[in-house]
């Protein structure tokens, strides 16, 4: 089939990638491409942060991690041990884990200060300065052709495309009429490598959203998560929050100077009650397949939800 992809970050890259080896021919049309997408801004670690429902996002997560998993030590991408930590103990683990390789326990002398728990795991690392060039390639070679073209309305799509796969991420807001998508502000620094390894997390506890998440050639340093929020453009404020948190998790980072800091950015992720992966028919037999509205975890699913988009084309 001849099938347009709307949108050029990750979900819309990997969703083309799977539709060609599937035997499709696929045409991509962007907004905005790399390096100036929302994806070239994530720290793109492996985890389903504020993505729903967890049982589909389980499946979605568990796919793309053995994805990542055979793609790693190509195409910027790491397999690294993470530590996700925790200021109260817990028993249960977390609804994730049985999706990853080497889960545990931390032990108490791998805590940072303030810390009584935490959960270990061996987590797939994306330096996407690197990989969305690794999915453009791709791509390409499959036989594909990327065009920088917006599109404002689904019946704008020219007939030629009766297929249409719909991952523009927070665009789909206008695009659709989706009132149930909304943006969460993201920044990041990017630091020197100063050969820390360990990923480490706090979603919950005193420091969040903080994250250390090293790469090949630098260290993100995160976070911020400000629900609602518009802006795209960066606050040195925050910048210099995000060191002071990321410095209480690892002392590592205490001394870090304004020198350090390689770049900073900000970033909307597109939020929503839950993922919207499904076909609409539109009429005149045209489909639009949606796929987006996955929060802070658009890389984390990329595989299993680009899978999933082929096995939706196959049962039209």
């Amino acid at each position: 089939m001849d099938i347009l992809v709307l949108g050029c970050g990750v979900s819309g890259l990997t969703s083309g990638i799977a539709l060609q080896r599937a035997g499709h021919r696929v045409t991509i049309w962007a907004k905005a491409l790399p390096p100036d997408t929302t994806s070239n801004v994530a720290a793109a670690v492996w985890y389903p942060y504020k993505a729903y429902p967890i049982e589909r996002v389980t499946a979605w997560g568990a796919a793309a991690y053995r994805a990542f998993r055979d793609l790693a030590r190509v195409a910027g991408v790491t397999m690294a041990e993470a530590l996700d930590v925790r200021d109260t103990p817990s028993d249960d683990d977390p609804w994730w884990a049985g999706a990853v390789d080497g889960f545990r326990h931390a032990r108490p002398g791998e805590l940072p200060l303030g810390y009584v728990d935490g959960y270990v795991f061996a987590a797939p690392v994306m330096d996407m300065s690197i990989y969305l060039d690794y999915l453009m390639r791709e791509f390409s070679s499959g036989g594909g052709t990327i065009t920088q073209r917006a599109v404002a309305r689904l019946d704008d799509v020219p007939a030629v495309y009766p297929l249409v796969v719909n991952c523009t991420g927070l665009g789909a807001r206008e695009l659709c009429g989706d009132t149930d998508l909304h943006p969460s502000r993201g920044q990041v620094a990017r630091v020197r490598d100063n050969g820390f390894r360990r990923v480490l997390l706090d979603d919950v506890g005193p420091n969040k959203v903080a994250y250390i998440v090293p790469r090949i050639h630098d260290i993100v340093l995160g976070g911020v998560d400000e629900e609602g929020n518009e802006s795209a453009t960066v606050d040195p404020r925050q910048t210099a929050d995000i060191l002071r948190r990321c410095a209480n998790l690892a002392p590592a980072f205490a001394g870090l100077t304004p020198g350090d800091v390689v770049s900073v950015a900000c970033g909307l992720r597109p939020l929503r009650s839950s993922v919207r992966l499904e076909a609409e028919h539109l009429g005149a037999g045209r489909v639009v397949i949606h796929n987006y509205g996955h929060g802070g975890a658009g890389v984390t699913l990329s595989w299993g939800c680009a899978q999933e988009v082929v096995e939706i084309v196959s049962s039209l």
